[in-house]
């Protein structure tokens, strides 16, 4: 490929702006703005492939460079615009409102598994910098040395061609919440927000054991049984599941964002199984796809469709190949979405978190994190109404799961501003 890895997914930005993400994270006591400015300058040196601003090279074609401006911090209280004089030209940029910090940044470069290690080393600095004693094992300092495995990309070319075992095609036709899509439309300037969901981690783990299951798929046939309450005239429902397959393409120390859904259908006979049998079948079309030879599969159309940017002559060219041939385009729609990649070993950061919450752009969307005792939940919607959520917490209370549900709060994603 001619261009640098992480600026692909830029093309498609001015036209689907698909690729804003904010992290909260709730400490056991209010910021300190000095003390946090002081280790985001710190941090952000730890990362210089995060430490690059955008440009428009001699080829018409997006390119990073390095910045050595500091990642800024601000109040949370209007919308971040990355890549701007406001954020030095950077697409990462810290803000924080009470015990909260939020960290702001494009998908382009990372998601959760790439962003947690900044995030980490940011709250390391700024805990040691309150005077608390931190172990570093597992965080990234500027004592940690960066290696060319951080860096490494896949090479398409190298990967293996064999075939997948199984059906992997997968119905067109499940029921997507169209109505909610096109109100959204009409008012893309809309409450667009999410509602903080804490299930205790020990008790989830439990029921998941139990009902030979994981997080994942016992989340997706809660939604299902959610979704066959609220559209009982629907017949078909699909939830996907993010899958971050790193390890299969070579790739498992690498910062950059290599992650693909699963797609898991539901018929509507389902409906009156019980938890533990939709559980059950859930596993095992997550097993399928999470082949390698699917990932491999993945990459290499991944590699197609960056090839088919370069191929075009002209920024507008790129940019419109982008829109009409990137991922949300060919994706397969869905009922809802839910994200549990950015699963992290928090160590002696954990006695002092409280929560921490993904938001992302996406309806019915659940992004899961973990804290030492949590699961937190941001159920994202488009409009601040309660049916899906009161749905999805009278559909756990019946599985005998316990929760605490905070108020709903909007997403207020970064803009991302480029040249």
């Amino acid at each position: 490929m001619m261009n640098d890895f992480d600026t692909y997914a830029l093309y498609g930005i001015k036209k689907r702006n698909l690729y804003s993400v904010r992290i909260k994270v709730i400490l056991d006591a209010p910021v300190r703005e000095d003390v946090l400015r002081t280790a985001a300058e710190k941090a952000i040196r730890r990362f210089p492939y995060y430490a690059r601003r955008v440009m428009i090279n001699d080829r018409n074609a997006y390119e990073l460079i390095p910045c050595e401006k500091p990642v800024t911090v601000s109040k949370d209280d209007h919308i971040v615009e990355l890549g701007t004089g406001e954020t030095n030209d950077l697409l990462f940029a810290i803000t924080y409102d009470g015990s909260s910090i939020y960290f702001n940044f494009s998908h382009t470069f990372c998601g959760g598994c790439g962003a947690m290690r900044w995030i980490k080393s940011t709250l390391w600095y700024y805990l040691t910098g309150l005077g608390h004693t931190i172990d570093s094992s597992g965080i990234m300092t500027l004592d940690t040395p960066v290696t060319p495995e951080e860096y490494k990309e896949p090479d398409a070319a190298s990967l293996p061609t064999d075939p997948p075992i199984g059906n992997l095609d997968f119905p067109t036709d499940s029921f997507t919440l169209n109505a909610d899509y096109m109100e959204f439309m009409r008012d893309p300037d809309g409450v667009m927000g999410f509602y903080p969901v804490r299930i205790p981690k020990k008790e989830l783990m439990k029921y998941a054991r139990d009902n030979d299951g994981s997080p994942n798929s016992i989340i997706s046939a809660v939604l299902f049984r959610m979704f066959t309450g609220l559209f009982p005239d629907q017949r078909k429902f699909s939830v996907k599941i993010a899958c971050n397959y790193r390890d299969d393409v070579g790739c498992p120390e690498t910062y950059r964002d290599l992650v693909r859904l699963m797609q898991i259908t539901y018929p509507y006979k389902m409906k009156d199984w019980p938890i533990e049998k939709i559980s059950t079948a859930t596993r095992s079309q997550m097993y399928i796809q999470m082949q390698p030879e699917v990932s491999w599969q993945e990459y290499r159309q991944v590699d197609a469709f960056r090839k088919g940017i370069d191929a075009q002559t002209d920024l507008d060219g790129k940019e419109n190949y982008a829109f009409e041939n990137g991922p949300a385009t060919r994706g397969i729609p869905s009922t809802a979405v839910i994200s549990y990649v950015g699963r992290v070993e928090w160590g002696g950061l954990a006695p002092f978190l409280r929560g921490i919450y993904s938001l992302t752009l996406g309806h019915v969307m659940l992004e899961i994190n973990a804290t030492e005792k949590d699961f937190c939940i941001s159920f994202q919607t488009v409009y601040q109404h309660e049916k899906y959520l009161k749905a999805f917490l009278r559909t756990l209370d019946e599985e005998g799961l316990s929760c605490a549900v905070g108020d709903f709060e909007e997403r207020r994603l970064p803009k991302i501003i480029l040249p």
